[in-house]
């Protein structure tokens, strides 16, 4: 099976969105009467990001797209086991990507709230996600339009396919897997077409879901793109704690420059 690692690089990033463009694809928001199912309307791309591993990598895609004039929607995951939304330094960059006009969307993680890792009652999923809605909205200031959930098909959700979960457009919704071309990077490599397959093939409506961390400097596996990302956190953690250190005057107890 041929993975395409090449395809995974800012620079070939800034190609496929030039492309895109050069096609005449309008860069919309979740937003249903944008999406204009019922019409031919123009040609239109869901641009997403679901932030699983690093919010550091999402700053360098959000500066390629604001260069371009294009607008995404990037989904924060409150649970993450990789980054935490209330850091200091995480806060200014989610502040810094919503400055430069990208929308923020909830990633929910559904099994957080249940050992059996189901939740199949839409009830409880509206309660929980407009619990973290309102969380989210009131820490930033902003208003979140739309939700994705996290691990979808492990969590048993995509049967469900409801246009709003807690007044929030459902990216996983029968209405718009109906009417859009669907194409992911989960895990690191194209899940079911690739993306520039699907840009060639002419599509009037495309819902395109990347997450940041695959998306690098130079060519790599997903194991080591991860290990990039962890390694990177485990660094800014041990800088964070030499500095504290510093500016208190106090020993370093074991460092070694």
């Amino acid at each position: 099976m041929n993975y395409y690692f090449e395809d995974f690089t800012e620079t070939n990033y800034k190609t496929i969105l030039q492309r895109l463009l050069y096609k005449g694809y309008e860069f919309i928001k979740f937003d249903y009467e944008k999406i204009n199912f019922g019409g031919e309307g123009a040609k239109i791309v869901l641009w997403r990001h679901d932030v699983d591993y690093s919010l550091n990598r999402v700053y360098q895609l959000a500066d390629i797209e604001e260069r371009l004039g294009i607008t995404a929607t990037y989904f924060i995951h409150m649970q993450s086991n990789f980054y935490n939304i209330f850091e200091p330094s995480q806060y200014e960059i989610i502040k810094r990507i919503i400055s430069k006009g990208h929308a923020i969307g909830l990633h929910f993680d559904h099994g957080f709230y249940t050992q059996s890792r189901q939740m199949s009652n839409c009830d409880e999923i509206e309660k929980q996600a407009g619990i973290e809605k309102e969380i989210v909205e009131k820490y930033f200031g902003i208003e979140i339009k739309a939700i994705s959930f996290h691990n979808p098909e492990a969590n048993h959700v995509l049967e469900l396919g409801q246009d709003y979960y807690a007044g929030m457009v459902n990216t996983y919704s029968q209405t718009i897997f109906e009417h859009c071309k669907y194409c992911s990077d989960s895990n690191g490599y194209w899940r079911y077409d690739r993306l520039q397959d699907v840009i060639e093939s002419n599509y009037k409506k495309l819902h395109i879901l990347t997450h940041p961390a695959w998306w690098v400097p130079y060519e790599m596996s997903p194991y080591e793109r991860v290990k990039r990302c962890v390694d990177g956190r485990r660094n800014s953690n041990l800088k964070t704690y030499c500095d504290m250190l510093d500016y208190c005057g106090r020993d370093n107890v074991g460092y070694k420059a």
